[in-house]
């Protein structure tokens, strides 16, 4: 005979099951809310590091700082790009609160050290600026290109420069063509170069911030990147993507780029001619005086710009050398067109050559970083 439940005994116990059930629902809420406050009182997502990222901004805000602008490196082929450019960029900075060191100052500055190539700058000459001049930072950069054909463009490469040790603390790379900005029906083509030049700026300073961005110090590598080896017959591509491959390595989390200038200065001490390779001796030396863990060498084989319905086509080889080990640790070559990436009606389309470089660079450093060191 089966054997009835006790069904008073089942309806005395749900009340204690019902609030067992609210007491673990409430018990999970607050573990929730505690991990929360927990998440945002260690930095709103950023891991606690022995060594956090060092900025002369961080005390007390922009505000009150002072930068000195050092006038970019014009390696375009228009003579006028700098007056051009240099006004607009500073005033788009002082609208984000920095306050821009006089230029009167900086150009005493720049004749008393003698100083004539200023889109770079070593520790030595950032350290001077500090100590003669108060600012906590410098921004060195390039102009890529500038042209106010039919088509108008241009091209910039940025980088700030921590005074107190030669830095980076930010870099990017931005250039549009005034095509780029066409919309339906040929709606919102830019075609004046005055007009594009504040679009490009912006572009190139969305990003901006005196602050570096975190990185893991036990899973970074510093590099140095040597002047590429120029086979083009586009004068300065060789320069061009070193800046580039530069920007490109400090916005990949696993690298640490040593700013240009220091790099420059090694190469004239240890008076390197050749680029696009290195021999031991001056690996061994270069690893020793800058303390980097890794070298780039590489070679623009080719920087062609659009010709007739030909669109804009790059070709550009890397090598990582190991400076420790003094082995090549990685290698690669990229080709890419402006036409490469068209997905329907022109969507995807390259016009910019500089643009096309920097997406080959790109995909270079997203490779490089998959290498695996000993």
């Amino acid at each position: 005979m089966t054997k009835e439940p006790n069904y008073a005994t089942v309806v005395r116990n749900e009340p204690r099951n019902l609030n067992c059930s609210r007491l673990l629902l409430l018990t999970l809420c607050y573990m929730l809310i505690a991990l929360s406050f927990l998440f945002f009182a260690t930095g709103a997502g950023y891991a606690q590091s022995s060594n956090p990222p060092s900025s002369p901004f961080t005390k007390g805000g922009e505000r009150g700082i002072i930068v000195a602008i050092f006038p970019f490196e014009n390696l375009s082929e228009d003579k006028n790009a700098l007056a051009s450019i240099m006004p607009v960029l500073r005033s788009r900075l002082e609208t984000k609160g920095l306050e821009m060191l006089n230029e009167d100052a900086l150009n005493r500055f720049l004749l008393k050290e003698r100083i004539r190539s200023t889109g770079y700058i070593s520790s030595d000459i950032a350290g001077k600026s500090k100590d003669n001049l108060n600012v906590s930072a410098i921004l060195v950069g390039s102009i890529n290109s500038f042209s106010s054909k039919e088509n108008p463009e241009v091209g910039l490469s940025a980088r700030l420069i921590n005074s107190s040790d030669g830095t980076i603390l930010w870099a990017n790379h931005a250039s549009a063509t005034g095509e780029d900005f066409t919309k339906i029906l040929g709606l919102g083509r830019i075609l004046t170069i005055e007009s594009l030049i504040p679009k490009v700026i912006d572009k190139l300073l969305e990003s901006f911030s005196t602050l570096p961005p975190y990185k893991e110090i036990e899973s970074t590598y510093r590099i140095a990147v040597m002047p590429f080896k120029n086979k083009s017959k586009i004068k300065d591509a060789g320069m061009l993507a070193t800046y580039m491959f530069t920007v490109g390595l400090f916005k990949n989390k696993r690298f640490v780029p040593l700013e240009y200038g220091e790099v420059r200065r090694l190469v004239i001490d240890l008076r390197v001619r050749g680029k696009g390779e290195l021999d031991f001796r001056n690996t061994e030396a270069i690893s020793k005086s800058l303390g980097v863990d890794g070298i780039i060498v590489g070679t623009v084989e080719l920087y062609k710009a659009k010709e007739g319905t030909l669109p804009p086509e790059v070709v550009i080889s890397a090598r990582l050398i190991d400076a420790r080990k003094n082995r090549i640790l990685w290698y690669d070559s990229c080709q890419l067109n402006g036409d490469d990436d068209i997905i329907i009606f022109d969507f995807g389309k390259i016009r910019s050559l500089e643009n096309v470089a920097y997406k080959v660079i790109s995909k270079l450093v997203k490779e490089m970083g998959k290498a695996k060191w000993p």
